[in-house]
């Protein structure tokens, strides 16, 4: 590897911290999220319901969170995980093929998760969209 392309793997670290961190924030406010929507539902029913929106709507909606969170949690690990090792490859003296191999490895990982995702997010959307229209169409008949 030349110099011009370790310096762009170097810089692509750097960026990889800053997304790492933002997304360990919004891991954070996942976290919270689920807490207090299950929270609320479970210990303030009777503060929260109402006729369109019953305790168990804010529970669900904090069992929905969990999955999102931990999801989350790993995206964020990935993207830390491979910006420690990229930075540690790119700023030594030696070498070090190990750490570049770790730090490609997550980046792979990373990669592979949220393709995943998205994946799964447009097959839930094209599965929501059939369920509306086929509803739709017995409504009208």
């Amino acid at each position: 590897m030349n110099n011009t392309q370790r310096s762009y793997l170097v810089e692509t670290a750097k960026w990889q911290k800053v997304i790492g961190i933002l997304m360990a924030i919004g891991t954070g406010f996942l976290a919270l999220a689920a807490i207090l929507f299950t929270g609320l539902g479970a210990f303030a029913p009777d503060t929260i319901a109402s006729a369109d929106k019953p305790a168990a709507y804010f529970i669900i909606m904090g069992i929905i969170y969990i999955p999102l969170t931990v999801l989350y949690f790993f995206m964020t690990r990935y993207m830390l995980r491979s910006a420690k090792y990229l930075k540690a490859w790119g700023t030594s003296e030696a070498e070090n093929e190990s750490d570049l191999t770790e730090g490609l490895k997550n980046t792979k990982s990373y990669f592979k998760l949220s393709g995943i995702i998205a994946l799964v997010s447009i097959a839930l959307v094209v599965l929501m969209l059939v369920v509306i229209a086929i509803v739709a169409v017995f409504s009208i008949a």
